[in-house]
Formats: C-alpha cells, sequence, structure tokens
C-alpha cells in the first residue's frame, strides 16, 4: 500500500488543487492520502474537509513541517510513504513512476528533482548572490530564491557526503517507510528533508533521483532565507556527521 502525506500550514489557495490532483493520480496499487494540517490560521483545514476520500489530520497549534510529516507517518497504512507540498509546485503525476523504482528494489529513496539533467554551474551561484543581495536590500523571497538556495545546499550534500545530489531539500519524495527507523532527524522545520537526504546517504540508502517540473506556488512562501538557510546548513551537518 501507498500513503501519499501532505503537510500544510496556512494553505487554503493551493491544498484543495494539490489534492485533487493528486487524486486523479493512478497507482499500480492500494493508495490513501493524508493531509496533515499544522495548526493552520487560515482556512486550510476547512478546505481540506470539502474533499472526499482522504484522511485528514490536525495540530492544535502550528508544530512545524517536520511534526507534520511525522504525524503523517506514524498514520500511514503503506509500507512505501511520499510526501507532496500543498502549494502546487510539484506534479503528482511523476509519483508512480518514483514508486515504480522503490518496487523494483532499485532504490529506497527517490527525489523529484527540479535539477535533474538541467544545466548547473556558475550561473546558479551567480543567481544565488544577485537573489541574496536582492533579500538584503529588503526584498521578499520568492520562488527563484528558493529555488537558488537549494541548488547550494544540494552541493553542499554532494560534497560532504560525496555523492551527487541535486535537489535535496525537495518536497516530492518516496521511500520505505521502515527506513525512518534508521535515521533519527532531528530537525523540526523546513530542513526535514535536507537532513532525511543527508542521512540516508551516510546509511548507506539506494537514493536515486528522477527530474520533475517545478511550478510557482500558490500563496506566499514559509521560507525564511536567512533563518532558514542557516537551519538548513545545520540539517545537513548533523545528518552528515552526528
Amino acid at each position: 500500500m501507498i500513503s501519499v502525506i501532505v503537510p500544510a500550514y496556512n494553505e487554503q489557495g493551493g491544498i484543495r488543487k494539490t489534492v485533487e490532483r493528486l487524486k486523479r493520480v493512478r497507482f499500480r496499487e492500494k493508495s490513501e492520502i493524508i493531509v496533515v494540517d499544522d495548526g493552520s490560521s487560515d482556512n486550510t483545514y476547512q478546505e481540506s474537509r470539502k474533499i472526499r476520500g482522504i484522511r485528514i489530520l490536525k495540530h492544535e497549534r502550528n508544530m512545524g513541517k517536520a511534526a507534520a510529516l511525522h504525524t503523517g507517518f506514524e498514520a500511514a497504512k503503506g509500507d512505501v510513504v511520499a510526501t507532496i507540498d500543498a502549494d502546487c509546485t510539484y506534479p503528482p503525476e511523476r509519483l508512480p513512476d518514483m514508486l515504480e523504482i522503490i518496487r523494483d528494489g532499485e532504490a529506497d529513496v527517490v527525489l523529484g528533482s527540479r535539477f535533474y539533467n538541467r544545466r548547473r554551474g556558475p550561473g546558479v551561484i551567480i543567481g544565488a548572490v544577485k537573489k541574496i543581495a536582492f533579500l538584503l536590500a529588503g526584498k521578499r523571497s520568492d520562488d527563484h530564491t528558493n529555488f537558488y538556495g537549494n541548488a547550494i545546499f544540494s552541493g553542499v550534500i554532494t560534497i560532504l557526503t560525496g555523492k551527487r545530489i541535486t535537489d535535496g531539500s525537495t518536497g516530492l519524495r518516496a521511500f520505505r517507510k521502515k527506513i525512518l527507523n534508521r535515521m533519527h532527524i532531528r530537525s523540526r522545520g523546513l530542513d526535514w528533508e535536507v537532513e532525511m537526504t543527508t542521512r540516508s546517504v551516510r546509511a548507506g540508502l539506494k537514493v536515486v533521483e528522477i527530474p520533475v517540473d517545478y511550478y510557482p506556488r500558490v500563496g506566499r512562501t514559509k521560507l525564511k532565507i536567512l533563518t532558514d538557510g542557516i537551519r538548513f546548513f545545520v540539517g545537513i551537518v548533523r545528518g552528515r556527521f552526528f
């Protein structure tokens, strides 16, 4: 069985679109969709309740993305779990391909990469520097800023682990549920993904990436470029050495 976890915090604009699109995906085996509302202050929970055929869990207060994911993992009935963000940025149609790779024994963890097979190099660094300068000048974070930042942190994971990772912080991933017991992930926020990716490589698990498209998010980003950037770096180092 496949369990798809959708963590959501103040995503009233995107949650229904994300889940309805996810419901149209055809899996080869029985599946379930679990939405975890992480103490939203908007109508995310109310919008989720309008969707039939899914399970909805709710935190009474905001506890962070990692807590929402773990609530979903604990409730999941499937032996393979997948995660997807609630902001309409990732294509759920790629999940069957990701799950097939796991079922075929080719991987323990499959990452949906926004960078795989795309041109990398100085342009990414230059773009990132420009975006950071943009933010320090008092401008707001956007999807492009997050995009460049993720490329840089993936580079850090690659350097520290020796395995090429192009998108270590992707919100679209699938893995065998049992591997969570082999990793003691301590991140409590958006840095959960980078620590999970780093620990997976460190544990000797088979980590495979496949290319996926990435779309502009619905609603405002939760990412705070400086504070979350520090947390990302700490999560990677913790995942690699501690």
